[in-house]
């Protein structure tokens, strides 16, 4: 550390911190080149950067590569400035040391280095370089493997199938190219040929686990589950680590019946320390199933995160409830919300979904109460309370509450909505509830509910053609009881009454107790 490079570091770090980036820059890359120090460069670099200045980053980054040939970093930046200054630029011999220090890495650098070219150049500009540096290593897969690859992220499916077969021709020993292949025909949803080349590889290739996993995965989307089964306890017998044929092989033997298997297998995802929250969480479903229910909310307070918890958690209190412990339910959700305070709202939401079984709606609206005393702005429980204020033909707090969640959020389509369905279903302010909707559909253009308010609020103004349209289109996206309902009626009323009962009988088939459409029918007095 000479003087001089002391100066130009400490220089540089006061001009960055005044804002005088081009003083910065220089000093930066004066005590690069006093030191050797690849840092320096780097700053260097990410200074001409920020000032958007090319000339000057190409070569500061030209210094770091210099610096740090290994550092794939600065290589790959190094390609995207001199790409940037100019597409024709000479980075040949750049990207083949990207594709060798990748390798050091055990990486595909091919991949890599068309990340990195994909930026700045066009597609086609990208590909003519991208076989230009596949030549330079004529007896690598890996190379067409990333053409037929960079061709199935662009769409260009054509081209990635001619890649894709090139590949396996001239690599018929390497099994990523069948891979690869069958993606490709995946994206064009042809899933017998996907299907019948993962066949056939996995005949060739019998340990292979990511053909294994495709090939099962594909079986499994075909609803061959005893087959799927079988491949993945093949995969299960050579995964290094375990964990993702045990999770498919507990999911399988679950739908074909099979509880204390799948117990086993999900044990065994347990033992591997992978996916714990989902094996945690249907084993807790296993246990609940066998009316095991202590056992059950064991599992289920396992699970900590994930696409589970939350049904997970609401699982376990239920049980507790139906166990005869629910003050120790209403316990342990106090004791969640003061450890986890940044999730309070959710557990006051578990405990109102507990209250309204087992409590009095006095009790749920007191609960909401203290909630939102303690959670203000919380736009969750605002709208949970509206729309529970609802059910208790309180329109006046659903008001209230969701003119709050909009306030804080004029986007929210839901909040909109449902303001906007209950004064068109519950009051006469159907001009009001009509502004809503539209608010909320020009948010939510594909929304089957918000589709079904539309309709339903042009039929209470009156205007019964307009609401047969958007029903139809609600009921085509959704077609569930209450959407069938509303249909129904206008179609009734419009003297359409053949094509009403057709639409309600097709629910009834399905669900003969269905509560809407039964209203409605006894209502219409059929």
């Amino acid at each position: 550390m000479t003087e001089d490079i002391v100066f130009n570091l400490l220089a540089g770090e006061v001009a960055a911190q005044r804002g005088a980036l081009d003083q910065a820059y220089a000093h930066q890359l004066q005590a690069a080149l006093l030191s050797g120090d690849a840092t320096a460069a780097e700053r260097a670099t990410r200074l001409a950067l920020h000032m958007d200045k090319g000339e000057l980053a190409v070569k500061a980054a030209s210094l770091w590569v210099e610096l740090a040939p290994a550092d794939l970093t600065a290589r790959q930046l190094l390609v995207v400035l001199m790409l940037r200054q100019d597409e024709n630029a000479p980075v040949l011999d750049h990207l083949k040391t990207i594709v060798r220090i990748s390798e050091g890495n055990d990486e595909n650098g091919f991949l890599n280095v068309m990340a990195a070219i994909n930026r700045e150049l066009k597609r086609e500009s990208a590909m003519g370089l991208m076989r230009r540096l596949v030549l330079e290593f004529p007896g690598d897969p890996r190379g067409g493997y990333a053409l037929a690859i960079a061709a199935l992220v662009d769409k260009d499916y054509a081209a990635a199938e001619k890649e894709a077969d090139r590949l396996v021709a001239a690599h018929p020993d390497w099994p990523k190219g069948y891979l690869v292949l069958s993606r490709v025909y995946l994206s064009q949803d042809d899933k017998p040929k996907a299907r019948g080349l993962l066949a056939d590889a996995v005949r060739r290739f019998p340990a292979d686990p990511f053909l294994l996993s495709a090939y099962a995965r594909l079986l499994v989307d075909a609803k061959e589950l005893q087959a799927a089964y079988e491949q993945f306890l093949r995969l299960e017998k050579i995964e290094s680590e375990g964990g993702d044929a045990s999770y498919w092989l507990g999911l399988i033997a679950l739908e074909l019946g099979e509880d204390e298997a799948a117990r086993g297998h999900f044990l065994q995802l347990l033992d591997t320390d992978k996916q714990t929250d989902v094996a945690a969480y249907y084993l807790g479903r296993i246990a609940e199933k066998r009316e095991q229910s202590r056992q059950a909310v064991q599992w289920y307070q396992r699970v900590d995160g994930g696409d589970y918890r939350d049904e997970a958690q609401v699982r376990s209190v239920k049980l507790m409830a139906a166990m005869g412990e629910t003050r120790e339910a209403f316990d342990w959700l106090q004791r969640m919300r003061i450890q986890y305070p940044d999730q309070a709202a959710r557990y006051y939401l578990i405990e109102v979904e507990l209250l309204r079984e087992h409590g009095t709606p006095a009790q749920v609206m007191a609960l909401f109460d203290t909630a939102i005393g303690a959670l203000p702005e919380s736009n969750e429980l605002l709208y949970a309370r509206g729309l529970y204020a609802a059910t208790q033909n309180r329109v006046d707090i659903l008001e209230r509450d969701l003119l709050r969640v909009i306030a804080n959020d004029p986007k929210h389509a839901d909040a909109l909505n449902a303001l906007g369905y209950t004064l068109a279903d519950q009051t006469d302010r159907h001009q009001e509830a009509l502004d809503y909707i539209q608010r909320a559909l020009a948010l939510k253009p594909d929304s089957a509910a918000i589709l079904d308010s539309m309709g339903w609020v042009l039929f209470r103004l009156g205007r019964n053609q307009e609401a047969i349209g958007y029903l139809r289109q609600a009921y085509d996206k959704l077609p569930d009881a209450e959407i069938a309902a509303h249909l129904g009626e206008v179609l009734w009323v419009t003297g359409e009454q053949q094509q009403a009962r057709e639409i309600w009988q097709g629910i009834l088939d399905k669900t003969p107790q269905s509560e809407h459409v039964l209203e409605v029918m006894r209502r219409l007095e059929i």
